[in-house]
């Protein structure tokens, strides 16, 4: 099959929807499949490092005025008005099938906020089938699949008033799209009373972190005397990478910087506690058992992080714009002083994920191709 894929990174959304599209690509590239992202030249963007894997067709970049796009919640993350938006990925895409002598793309896969029902119509013409990646369930939708790898109470129900009958709903961390190596690390992670012994914590806060996150979080945990040390992880985009530099420095011997590591399964399974955002690390964290101190970051991820802590998958804290370094600090505090609640949340989030998602949605749409006969 030939499969495009419309995604972005840039510092409005940070880098989890591109990272979570390459694990994707992986899978379907495994299996045979071709793939080509289709990106926009935003400040922030992947482009170049996706280059490294794959193709990638890249949209203009914004003319720099302001967009007020109003279609649906997220709009002006595309930083182009929606129509130009329209316009221009019918455009690209049709002239990379010309030179494929082709005339449709056998999946559109858009993981984009920002994109609705009006733009999945008019792609539909250069696409046999549709997936859309969601967590939100705030927009309507004209597509053959949708994919929410998230935990929610209501599961797939919350999509009831956003999606056509025909649309096949993939909904829960059973979906969720994790590299190979998390599954291969879940084999073979010691028990968490063995990893509780290490006593490291790591900390994460996505790729962009545009609030400085990680700071705050950091200095409350170095104020408890723990013995803990704290491996510190940041993307390469990070806007604050100098003054984190030496914020770890000052404190080298409980703290360990890493920029950019490709290797975030080691990092969780040697851990025995996670503090961070919520987002697509948590079922990187879930499937490698590994117990959560959070907050979010935005508005659309609070829900997630509610249904979550109800059930003792992770201890949310709140909107990170409302915490403060003490409120991390208490939380740490509490959590350290009580083993059976790590051990009570650690096999939680084991049973959560299993890490075979990925390849569970790679069936799908491959079951979907040959029953439509692509």
């Amino acid at each position: 099959m030939l499969i495009g894929i419309r995604v972005d990174a840039s510092f409005k959304m940070g880098t989890g929807h591109a990272f979570r599209m390459l694990t994707l690509a992986r899978k379907l590239e495994s299996n045979g499949h071709q793939v080509v992202f289709i990106c926009r030249k935003l400040g922030g963007n992947l482009i170049n490092f996706i280059e490294e894997s794959f193709n990638v067709i890249s949209l203009p970049e914004p003319d720099g005025e302001e967009t007020h796009n109003t279609h649906c919640a997220h709009g002006n993350w595309l930083e182009v008005p929606y129509q130009t938006e329209i316009a221009q990925v019918q455009d690209v895409v049709s002239h990379y099938l010309s030179g494929l002598t082709r005339t449709k793309l056998d999946w559109l896969v858009i993981d984009h906020y920002a994109l609705d029902e009006r733009f999945q119509v008019a792609l539909r013409p250069l696409s046999c089938c549709i997936l859309q990646i969601d967590d939100l369930a705030d927009r309507v939708h004209d597509v053959n699949m949708l994919l929410d790898q998230n935990y929610y109470s209501l599961g797939k129900s919350r999509y009831d008033a956003y999606l056509p009958s025909y649309t096949k709903r993939l909904c829960g961390p059973k979906y969720a799209l994790l590299r190979d190596e998390f599954r291969e690390s879940r084999k073979h992670i010691p028990n968490y009373t063995q990893r509780l012994s290490k006593r490291k914590v790591v900390l994460f806060f996505g790729g962009i972190d545009w609030a400085n996150e990680t700071s705050k979080a950091l200095l409350g945990l170095l104020s408890v005397d723990s013995g803990d040390h704290f491996d510190v992880i940041i993307g390469m985009n990070n806007p604050y990478k100098q003054q984190l530099e030496a914020l770890c420095a000052e404190h080298k011997a409980r703290v360990t910087l890493h920029v950019q590591v490709k290797n975030m399964m080691d990092y969780f399974a040697d851990a025995y506690l996670y503090v961070g955002a919520v987002g697509a690390t948590t079922w990187e964290r879930c499937v490698l058992a590994l117990p959560g101190i959070v907050c979010s970051v935005a508005d659309n991820q609070t829900q997630l992080a509610k249904d979550l802590h109800d059930i003792d998958g992770h201890c949310y804290l709140g909107l990170n714009s409302e915490l403060s370094s003490q409120d991390y600090a208490l939380a740490y505090q509490r959590f350290i002083s009580q083993k059976e609640l790590l051990l009570n949340q650690s096999s939680i989030c084991g049973d959560l994920v299993d890490g075979k998602g990925c390849e569970r949605v790679v069936e799908h749409l491959e079951e979907i191709s040959k029953n439509d006969n692509i």
